[in-house]
């Protein structure tokens, strides 16, 4: 579990690096959107992303104790994307993988 942890910290602070990166070098998204959005394998492609996130999101709110932590992990998983899912994992899984071993003895 520490791995999984420490590899999702890493892979995160490497994707804010790469987000960084970005928005320093590249400026806008948009205009990448929009030659994303005229190409069907474009679309296909953000559809899967976003898919991604909303599945991810609904197993935050099931996983969460409480249903308003998920809902706003939730969210902003979809929102921002999988920056939030490796902070999710680095900050709660240990949490949620104790939840489940209760469940699986009752």
């Amino acid at each position: 579990m520490t791995l999984i942890r420490l590899l999702s910290a890493l892979f995160g602070l490497a994707f804010a690096g790469a987000l960084a990166w970005g928005f320093a070098e590249g400026g806008s998204v948009v205009p990448l959107l929009e030659i994303m959005t005229a190409d069907p394998w474009g679309v296909v492609t953000l559809a899967d992303l976003y898919l991604g996130f909303v599945l991810v999101a609904f197993l935050m709110v099931l996983l969460e104790q409480r249903r308003l932590t998920g809902i706003l992990w939730g969210v902003a998983t979809v929102v921002l994307g999988n920056i939030v899912t490796a902070a999710w994992i680095v900050f709660r899984l240990p949490k949620v993988i104790a939840r489940l071993a209760q469940r699986d003895e009752s």
